[in-house]
């Protein structure tokens, strides 16, 4: 009777029930995870939570090396210790193999001693949560006396509170040439490795550092999750269409009709633009042709400029561009006789003058431009 009276004594605060509800939610979803797994094949399992198989751990310890298998679900199914004395790689096979485990089908991983391992925390703002990586890389190297390539690191984001301005970032850190040794203390490669994690906190992923971030691939539970009911939304959606396309098959029907009507249409209609458009190409193509300068106004405006005492053997003219040859009895004067002209410019010599004994004559190589706003002699 008086446990009833204390408990109906006590005084209850909504700001406070609230407060805890988060923390009490989370237990609760975990319990109900854990024993719903327990109750699923253990592939079904790695492929819900995330995982990529069974994690062997590899913990380094005065006496020898202590293996533990963990299964998919999060349970140390055996553990052992090799004496290193008997250590080998073979051995350690052969312990694996002993409580159905092989190096190649799991994620191995090596536990160090908590002294090696450095922790420290930060906050953020919210609104610098993108650069979150950055800011971690910045705080590692400018406030610890450690640089980014000669460590491991690991980092965890701590759940924001509600209305609060920060986030906490949680940072384990481990030295690189503490792993490789303790890696080629166990004669295996460093690329077997999946990650380290200081002794006495296998019930705490977030102390683990992988040491292949770049290549880890792990999806998160609720990632999973969400896809789960993506799908199934998706084959609610697909069942529901059907069933919606059944009822309105008449009326898609008519409609696909008039569209197959309107689309003959717009076809006529695109094909006259398009007569339209060619006929309108064709009338510019005319007037920029009559605007332009042809071969025989260049020829005739050549023949005037050239003086009576010169006359030419090769002529060209191409994309305004005019080159010529011949025989001058001044070939010096022929530059300014063309600059004059109203239709040329850019007149002058591209190779030496030469004396041409034969026709007692200067031999010359001209080239010269049609002007741009020259008067075009067609009508």
């Amino acid at each position: 009777m008086s446990a009833l009276t204390d408990i109906l004594s006590t005084e209850v605060s909504l700001s406070r029930l609230w407060a805890q509800a988060p923390a009490a939610w989370r237990a609760f979803a975990s319990c109900w995870r854990s024993e719903l797994f327990s109750l699923l094949p253990e592939s079904l399992v790695a492929w819900v939570g995330g995982t990529a198989g069974p994690v062997i751990r590899l913990g380094l310890e005065t006496n020898g090396v202590r293996v533990e298998g963990v299964s998919t679900t999060g349970r140390v199914s055996q553990n052992g210790t090799i004496a290193w004395s008997d250590y080998s790689v073979a051995e350690l096979d052969r312990s694996l193999l002993r409580i159905g485990l092989k190096r190649s089908d799991a994620i191995v991983g090596i536990v160090l001693p908590e002294i090696m391992f450095f922790r420290r925390s930060f906050g953020i703002p919210v609104r610098a949560y993108e650069r979150v990586h950055a800011i971690a890389k910045q705080e590692l190297e400018h406030r610890t006396p450690f640089q980014a390539e000669s460590v491991y690191l690991g980092m965890v984001i701590e759940p924001r509170q509600k209305d609060s301005q920060t986030v906490t970032i949680r940072q384990t850190i481990v030295r690189r040439e503490l792993v490789e040794e303790a890696v080629r203390r166990l004669d295996l490669s460093l690329a077997e490795i999946s990650f380290v994690a200081p002794m006495g906190d296998k019930d705490s992923p977030a102390s683990s550092i992988s040491l292949h971030p770049e290549a880890d691939r792990q999806v998160p539970f609720t990632r999973r999750v969400l896809w789960i009911l993506i799908v199934t939304a998706l084959i609610t959606a697909g069942l529901d269409a059907t069933l919606f396309w059944r009822r309105q098959e008449h009326t898609i029907t008519a409609i696909e009709a008039e569209i197959d009507l309107v689309r003959e249409r717009a076809l006529a209609v695109r094909g006259i633009e398009q007569e339209i458009t060619r006929i309108r190409s064709a009338l510019v193509t005319l007037e920029n042709q009559r605007a332009s300068l042809s071969s025989v106004d260049v020829w005739q405006e050549t023949s005037r400029v050239l003086p009576d005492h010169s006359w030419v053997t090769d002529w060209r003219f191409r994309d305004g561009l005019i080159s010529m040859a011949g025989f001058s009895a001044a070939a010096t004067e022929l530059v300014g006789l063309f600059e004059k002209s109203s239709l040329f410019t850019q007149a002058n010599l591209d190779a030496p003058i030469t004396f041409d004994a034969v026709n007692e004559r200067e031999r010359f190589s001209l080239v010269v431009r049609t002007r741009a706003d020259a008067p075009s002699g067609q009508p």
